[in-house]
């Protein structure tokens, strides 16, 4: 829901949901499929790479707001 929620914002936290929703499908199944470690494993990471992208994201929401000289990059969708 929060994935379908976020089509109108940032590309940024469209792909923070996106990989959170991955991680906790690969999660999921890991688990359903009696603790399958390969599986496991891709979800944490997916879980640890959807961290770093939602530090990035929030740093240039704190960064952007301050309509300072240096800005990142977050894509705006319409």
């Amino acid at each position: 829901m929060l994935f379908l929620g976020s089509l109108r914002s940032s590309i940024a936290l469209l792909i923070v949901l996106g990989l959170l929703f991955l991680s906790y499908l690969f999660l999921t199944i890991g688990e359903l499929a009696g603790g399958y470690i390969p599986t496991l494993m891709i979800g944490g990471w997916l879980g640890i790479v959807c961290a770093l992208v939602g530090w990035y994201t929030a740093l240039a929401g704190m960064i952007n707001s301050a309509n300072g000289t240096f800005r990142l990059p977050v894509g705006q969708l319409s």
